[in-house]
């Protein structure tokens, strides 16, 4: 059986690895996959065990006529693909995201190597975690035909990608309390509404960040329309450059964008759900 890596023999010295600090969406995915047609020959996936999706098997047939070889590991099966025009079309139709990649959507992890079998990209779309190795003059290719994306790339080790894996972690753990609070709050309403509404008021105007956000979704899920104008307030704070921002985000350029706009969106939703 054919490996899926050769031993490289050209100078790797001057590549570093770069951790992409949010996943490549969009544009930022498609122009990827534009890149990767420079420098990478192959396209492995993974293909775990149990059913797949319509969408998934429509995929894996629409790939097939790529397929170089296929082998079987603990976690399933990787394939490898031939990387053509073709293929990457394919590719970019199947998801509008690099972290889309999971099953039972989609086949999982979609890697991309080059013609020497050193890797280009890596990715674990489960664990919202990615990374590239390229030199410099393979980054500036990126930075012309991805623009967006050279934002979200930070060298490995360096405090901009050791804050970006933070705050997926942290973003993780929000989520599990807000679940939490959202269900304590759905037992108290009966009796108590107009506790909860104050307390989550509280909340809203403490300017934490964990807090904010938290009981954002709990007003959101239960409807409490008493707290509109609360975050009408949050939202036009929010609005325009010189809006605050927590300040471990101040010096990371791309996680206070990222920041910005997802804490706008989430006030938005939020506002259009209580209106």
């Amino acid at each position: 059986m054919q490996p899926f890596l050769r031993t490289s023999h050209s100078d790797v010295s001057a590549r570093k690895t770069y951790d992409l600090l949010d996943e490549p969406t969009g544009p930022d995915y498609a122009g990827l996959l534009e890149c990767a047609l420079v420098q990478c020959t192959t396209a492995v996936l993974t293909l775990r065990p149990g059913e797949m999706d319509a969408e998934g098997q429509a995929t894996i047939e629409s790939l097939a006529r790529f397929q170089q070889a296929k082998s079987t590991t603990a976690a399933g099966s990787l394939v490898r693909y031939a990387l053509s025009r073709e293929s990457v079309t394919v590719l970019q139709e199947a998801t509008g995201g690099l972290y889309g990649w999971q099953h039972p959507g989609l086949p999982d992890n979609l890697c991309l190597y080059r013609g020497d079998g050193s890797p280009w990209l890596v990715s674990s779309a489960e664990a919202h975690i990615g990374y590239l190795e390229v030199s410099p003059f393979e980054k500036l290719l990126i930075g012309r035909t991805a623009p967006g994306l050279v934002a979200v790339l930070a060298h490995q080790s360096a405090r901009d990608a050791i804050l970006a894996y933070m705050e997926r972690r942290f973003e993780t753990n929000v989520a599990s309390l807000t679940e939490q609070l959202t269900d304590y709050a759905r037992i108290v309403i009966g009796d108590g509404r107009e506790g909860l509404v104050d307390a989550l008021e509280d909340w809203m105007r403490s300017g934490e960040e964990a807090r904010v956000s938290a009981s954002l979704e709990v007003a959101r899920a239960l409807q409490l329309v008493e707290l509109r104008e609360t975050v009408a307030g949050l939202l036009s704070a929010a609005t325009g450059d010189d809006a605050a921002v927590p300040e471990v985000y101040r010096s990371v350029p791309a996680l206070r964008s990222r920041w910005r706009i997802a804490h706008r969106r989430q006030l938005e939703r939020v506002l259009r759900q209580l209106s």
